[in-house]
């Protein structure tokens, strides 16, 4: 490839483009299928009439990526290596906030259950805790709850289940409790939604139930307070967006 074709590559791959979120996905429906494998691929690969077909093993993921590229599109002909460029350790991403479009670095974290996500370093922090990880707001205003996402997983309970659990829970000691059933965004789950009030510090809590895919569940929980929704309430979501699931 000239400079120039490499130059579209790498700024669509690092700005986040609608090409690259689609060739995410693809990259993603095809994970389950080859992360047992253990190599890289280094030979070219003859083309094939409708697509092109190549692995690449990831740093710290410990598991290969397969990726299907459309040969009708600009990206037809990138190499392995641009191609690692959707996972790499920090992105740039764009993202609407409170009405403005803002752009920041995103770096790569790997869960202590499976699961990758793009994290907001310079606003969060992320903590292995004993059975989850949590991922902290690290400024916040004085008389407001505290900001975060936890993750963990229970095994044999469906997200159906568990959100009839979380219900009980919430309704004592919240104003408003909803379980808003299957959503898709910013990430395919059960969710469940509580408020404490109207006032500016009043406590939001959202939990988004993944199904694991092997009879349990990702509990995502979140936190923030009314006048940081669209703040820090978005910021989650967009992390949101990035979590994914390494099966075995």
């Amino acid at each position: 490839m000239n400079n120039i074709e490499d130059k579209k590559i790498n700024d669509a791959l690092l700005l986040g483009t609608e090409e690259v979120t689609e060739l995410k996905d693809m990259v993603w429906s095809n994970l389950e299928k080859e992360l047992n494998l253990d190599v890289i691929k280094k030979e070219p690969v003859k083309p094939r009439k409708n697509k092109i077909l190549t692995f690449a093993k990831y740093g710290s993921m410990a598991a290969a990526i397969t990726i299907v590229l459309g040969l009708n599109t600009q990206y037809g002909q990138a190499t392995v290596g641009k191609i690692k460029d959707l996972f790499v350790p920090s992105k740039v991403v764009k993202q609407q906030l409170e009405g403005m479009e803002e752009q920041g670095d995103m770096a790569l974290k790997e869960g202590s259950m499976k699961y990758i996500i793009y994290i907001d370093e310079e606003r969060y922090t992320l903590e292995h805790l004993e059975g989850k990880d949590k991922i902290t707001a690290k400024s916040m205003p004085e008389n407001a709850p505290e900001v975060f996402m936890e993750i963990q997983q229970v095994k044999g309970k469906t997200p159906e289940v568990i959100a009839l659990e979380i219900e009980k829970d919430l309704t004592p000691n919240y104003v408003k409790v909803e379980n808003r059933g299957t959503v898709n965004e910013p990430i395919k789950a059960t969710l469940v939604y509580a408020n404490n009030g109207t006032k500016w510090n009043s406590a939001i809590v959202k939990y988004y139930l993944v199904d694991n895919t092997k009879g349990g569940t990702f509990i995502i929980k979140q936190q923030f307070f009314l006048e940081a929704e669209e703040g820090h309430g978005a910021r989650l979501d967009n992390m949101l967006k990035e979590f994914k699931i390494i099966s075995e």
